[in-house]
């Protein structure tokens, strides 16, 4: 019977983990909502149902959580992950707005938020988004890579990254209330892309992909337009901005990169990368 279970969640870990996220966090969110917790368990959901997956599976948990400790990626990756691309998709946006808008950016706004960034930064790496990327990238991803392109698995992820937040949508005062879903969800798809593309080019380092995923967030303190900071409530015409951006973006790593695999390396993270076990890998006393 436990082999059989096991045969079962081995040969079905990619939809079990979205499954088990979304039930995680959507459950989380209803008792925030009812009893008023203060505290934002609920972003635990991709980690949780990672390292769930990966004990009954038979895997590795110190693999799989060791990932974090993969940061011998060169110091560009930390350049390109914390500060070069997220100013490069702030300026374009930034751009892209004044073109389409003809409002001149108001750069006065700027230095009175500066001095949030690096609290906000560390903020979001060890107790918001950051943490996400044990799940998202750190289990979902390889698995996905191994039968689909990186490019597939990245909008499989964008798709139920998106879904994955649902419930915030619903409720008044924070930022997904602001931002129209089809928006949202073409950012997101964007932004896994882009998140695969530095995992992948770092061999699979879940710090990489972890601190890029935190300054991403970070940067909306950077739009030099009047921004709700307590809910990061944008305009309009900067979320359509950063979608068109976002999504030119990614579609220029697939075309430099390649969708195959999203990076120059020769080979990406799979199943065993981080410490998972294939669907068709039997048992040592199966096979004796």
């Amino acid at each position: 019977m436990k082999t059989d279970l096991q045969a079962f969640t081995r040969s079905h870990q990619v939809t079990l983990f979205f499954l088990l996220t979304i039930a995680f966090t959507w459950t989380i969110h209803g008792l925030e909502f009812v009893a008023g917790l203060p505290i934002p368990f609920g972003v635990l959901g991709p980690g949780v149902a990672a390292a769930f997956l990966t004990w009954v599976t038979g895997g590795s948990l110190r693999q799989w959580a060791g990932q974090v400790l993969i940061w011998r990626a060169g110091l560009r990756w930390y350049l390109i992950a914390i500060v070069g691309l997220p100013v490069v998709l702030v300026a374009s946006s930034t751009v892209l707005y004044v073109i389409l808008t003809g409002d001149p950016p108001r750069l006065e706004l700027l230095p009175r938020r500066t001095g949030l960034i690096v609290g906000y930064f560390f903020f979001q790496l060890f107790l918001m988004g950051g943490l996400e990327e044990f799940g998202w990238r750190g289990f979902a991803l390889p698995r996905l890579q191994e039968r689909y392109t990186a490019l597939i698995a990245s909008v499989v992820i964008g798709v139920v990254w998106a879904v994955w937040h649902a419930p915030l949508f619903f409720v008044p005062g924070t930022f997904y209330s602001q931002v129209p879903p089809a928006l949202y969800l073409l950012q997101t798809i964007g932004l896994s892309v882009m998140i695969t593309w530095v995992y992948n080019s770092t061999g699979g380092s879940i710090l990489l992909a972890m601190m890029f995923h935190a300054a991403s967030n970070v940067s909306m303190l950077l739009y030099p337009y009047e921004i709700d900071i307590q809910v990061v409530e944008t305009p309009l015409a900067v979320d359509v901005s950063m979608t068109i951006v976002y999504l030119v973006v990614a579609a220029l790593l697939v075309v430099v990169y390649g969708g195959r695999k999203l990076s120059t390396r020769e080979t990406i993270p799979g199943t065993e990368h981080v410490g998972g076990v294939p669907a068709n890998q039997l048992n040592t006393s199966e096979t004796e």
